[in-house]
């Protein structure tokens, strides 16, 4: 890939400056209404989440991406080998095994259930809390994990390496990931961050878009599910 000026454009106004800023922005604005209204103002945010800011960065992205003359598969595979793609799936199935048990050890363990809920306390208005906030919330997970992944795996990847050595450009992509979830604050930027490292080379690893999505979708539909379990009125009355 030649990184051109519509590429440049796009990372600076896109990935510096639109999601980390405007996401912290609309975040706030956000609690203001939550506390007003409540869950309407969840779905609201929700659905706003998938049909604005998804889709407009999936658009947004590929729009450049063809605009640029390149092909639509080379979005979604790389031939950047960084290791073995079996390390890369021992990797994900390790990570899927832990992310799949929180969801589980909240349905059977108070302890762990009230531990849970504890450390998700600072992002809780954001968090489904009824059956009908969970759906729309796994609508976002699906999303995020599809979207998310275009963009900062298949397209930021792509445009980092064409300036810079493969590790300086996963360190950079993660940097730019976290700083798209400043709204969840310092230790949420950070571990998005760590995430956005891990995803990078499972993407390099293994030359598709597929196994980041899965497991970025994966993580995302535990946390929303984990959740749901711990944050519900009926489960917090009890406890």
């Amino acid at each position: 890939m030649v990184a051109t000026l519509w590429d440049h454009g796009l990372v600076v106004v896109v990935f510096v400056a639109v999601f980390p800023l405007m996401g912290l922005w609309g975040y706030r604005r956000f609690l203001k209404r939550a506390a007003v209204e409540g869950e309407p103002a969840l779905i609201r945010e929700y659905r706003q989440t998938i049909f604005f800011w998804h889709s407009g960065l999936v658009l947004a992205t590929i729009a450049v991406w063809l605009g640029q003359g390149r092909q639509l598969s080379a979005l979604f595979t790389t031939n950047n080998g960084l290791f073995d793609f079996r390390l890369a799936y021992g990797m994900a199935a390790g990570m899927a095994l832990g992310i799949m048990a929180r969801p589980i050890l909240a349905l059977v363990s108070s302890k762990a259930a009230a531990g849970q809920a504890k450390m998700i306390q600072p992002l809780a208005p954001f968090l489904p809390k009824s059956p009908r906030a969970l759906v729309w919330g796994l609508g976002v997970s699906l999303a995020a994990g599809v979207a998310e992944e275009i963009a900062y795996r298949g397209f930021l990847m792509a445009y980092l390496t064409s300036m810079a050595p493969t590790w300086g450009a996963v360190a950079a992509s993660a940097l730019l990931f976290g700083a798209a979830h400043l709204y969840q604050g310092l230790v949420g930027v950070m571990a998005t961050a760590a995430l956005g490292a891990v995803f990078a080379v499972m993407y390099l690893s293994t030359g598709s878009l597929l196994l980041p999505m899965l497991l970025h979708t994966l993580i995302d539909v535990s946390s929303m599910v984990t959740a749901y379990l711990v944050l519900k009125p009926e489960r917090i009355s009890t406890s």
